[in-house]
């Protein structure tokens, strides 16, 4: 068995990440590491991996383990083809080196499905300690026996996978919602009631004593108050505003007799599609197959060499990649990035961005500062504004958060206009889209419907 223990553990970069972590681990198998964009997950993955040693307080492995570290990877399109350079990582750590630990930050990130059955495979392969941080719900639900939640400063460990951790916190949240409700209410009553003595002990002093002891009920009824679980757990609040008038037209997305090729290298021969308004598609294959080329042709950002692709008439499209948080001004605020793409009032983008869950603090840090999951939801505030009437989303959930991709899940399942998804999120293909086209021999055809059965 291996054996973690970590004592007060502080650390901060730009805000307080880490106050005082205090546990101990001790097994073998696969931790999943879960907790909001920002929260401090990939610092104490450093931390544990000996790459950070800017932090204060202490944690101590039993005996000398080896350790394996892979951070998030920031790949070029290249390397996104096939996700091989990050595959090409784990096999590496998994089968080629002699690790007792591996310490993985995001490694599904980028991987299609069959690269996500591969990890799991070279994942129940290996016979030591794992510690992964994912956001994929569906891939920690079949892969993970431990649970490792960081929130307000702290880490819970739960001896039980995602699963069944998933079932346990939302039944432990109603509870917390419903006592909070409770404290509350009698915190109001107890105010009424010292109000009401300190009215009376102004004039009988013989009651100022009655009216001392209710304050201080009221303060230790306070003080052992449970923190409000909206603002703990918090969720991104987002609507869907279309114009109803361009909902009437049919056409939303129209590909025909389509061909392209990289010089040598045939793409599409004679591929069709057809998306009607409202319609919400999954486009599902294997990376390199020719997904992100089609959103560039539909982009106008390639030009085709036979055949037509078009967005219906008067249509307002609207594209959201994951790459494009590296197109983001590392020196600017999430605020005065708003402010600059939209005219608007900072208090009108302090709005907008508090339904992404920042902070004040957060809406006016650096970009370089901010998490990767925290740039995401900047490129999908700034996105979502536009209200457009056809989503074009290639993977929108790679650095996502649960509560973010939880979220997304929820606008997409209430927004009108029409949505072609290319994602390897089969929990949110399934929860969100009523059909599936793949591509395969360059051409574009229905795909596997069993991604969207129950």
């Amino acid at each position: 068995m291996i054996n973690l223990k970590i004592s007060n553990l502080t650390k901060q970069y730009n805000q307080p990440l880490l106050e005082k972590v205090n546990f101990s681990f001790t097994g073998k198998g696969v931790v999943g590491f879960i907790g909001d964009n920002g929260s401090g997950k990939s610092s104490l993955l450093k931390i544990l991996a000996g790459v950070d040693e800017d932090f204060t307080g202490k944690f101590a492995w039993s005996g000398q383990p080896s350790i394996g570290f892979m951070p998030q990877e920031i790949m070029d399109r290249e390397n996104l083809s096939g996700g091989q350079k990050k595959m090409e990582k784990l096999a590496q750590l998994i089968y080629g080196e002699s690790h007792d630990i591996l310490l993985l930050d995001e490694p599904d990130n980028h991987l299609d499905f069959d690269g996500k059955e591969w990890l799991a495979n070279a994942l129940e392969y290996f016979s030591g300690l794992v510690i992964m941080i994912s956001h994929d719900r569906d891939f920690l639900d079949m892969n993970t026996e431990f649970t490792w939640l960081i929130e307000s400063g702290g880490v819970r460990t739960f001896p039980f996978g995602y699963k069944k951790f998933s079932k346990i916190y939302l039944q432990e949240r109603g509870y917390l919602e419903r006592l909070y409700k409770k404290q509350v209410k009698e915190k109001k009553r107890l105010q009424v009631l010292v109000k009401e003595f300190g009215r009376i002990a102004a004039y009988n002093s013989k009651r100022a004593s009655a009216y001392r002891s209710m304050q201080k009920r009221l303060e230790r009824h306070v003080e052992n108050m449970v923190v409000d679980p909206a603002k703990q757990m918090g969720s991104i609040l987002l609507n869907s505003q279309i114009n109803k008038k361009k909902m009437k037209r049919k056409t939303a997305v129209f590909v025909k007799d389509l061909e392209f090729d990289y010089g040598e290298d045939p793409i599409f021969s004679g591929a069709s599609m057809h998306l009607e308004v409202g319609e919400k598609v999954a486009l599902i294959s294997p990376n390199g197959s020719g997904k992100s080329t089609l959103i560039k042709l539909l982009l106008g950002e390639l030009k085709a060499k036979a055949g037509k692709t078009e967005i219906g008439v008067n249509l307002d499209l609207g594209y959201y990649s994951q790459e494009h948080t590296e197109s983001l001004d590392q020196t600017q605020t999430p605020l005065k990035i708003l402010m600059a793409k939209y005219p608007m009032f900072e208090y009108q983008a302090e709005a907008v961005l508090k339904k992404f869950l920042f902070t004040k603090q957060t809406m006016k840090s650096r970009i370089d500062t901010l998490s990767g999951g925290q740039k995401s939801r900047v490129q999908l505030a700034v996105f979502l504004y536009r209200n457009p009437d056809v989503l074009l989303l290639d993977e929108p959930t790679n650095h996502l958060d649960i509560k973010s991709i939880l979220a997304l899940e929820n606008f997409l399942n209430d927004y009108k206009g029409t949505v072609l998804l290319i994602s390897h999120d089969k929990r949110l293909v399934k929860n969100v889209c009523k059909k599936v086209f793949e591509i395969t021999d360059r051409i574009i055809k229905n795909g596997d419907e069993s991604l969207l059965l129950p």
